[in-house]
């Protein structure tokens, strides 16, 4: 699906559908997400709460209500590795299991 990102201090947030995250099985109000940079690429995960303290040293976030959704917040080095001018282009979101991958559109 094709998403535009919104700005947010210094950084930028992607929105999600409560709906949408039912579906992945996450439950925005508790879990918290490892974000991982490859290829351009940004790939989500969820974490469980024993999982947190293995990954303190990663780029992890929790989500943030807004509206009837929820949000992550994306520094803008991790805007800078997908190589999105956030103005003008929109990401890519593509769902693989409970993983969401997040890439510029082409």
């Amino acid at each position: 699906m094709k998403k535009k990102l919104k700005s947010s201090g210094n950084g930028w947030v992607l929105y999600f559908q409560k709906s949408l995250l039912k579906l992945l099985g996450y439950k925005p109000d508790e879990v918290k997400i490892l974000i991982v940079a490859k290829n351009s690429c940004l790939y989500f995960s969820p974490l469980n709460e024993n999982e947190v303290d293995k990954y303190k040293n990663n780029m992890v976030r929790n989500f943030q209500k807004s509206g009837g959704g929820y949000g992550i917040y994306l520094p803008t080095a991790l805007i800078e590795v997908l190589d999105v001018d956030p103005a003008i282009d929109f990401v890519d979101v593509e769902i693989d299991e409970n993983r969401v991958l997040v890439r510029k559109t082409k």
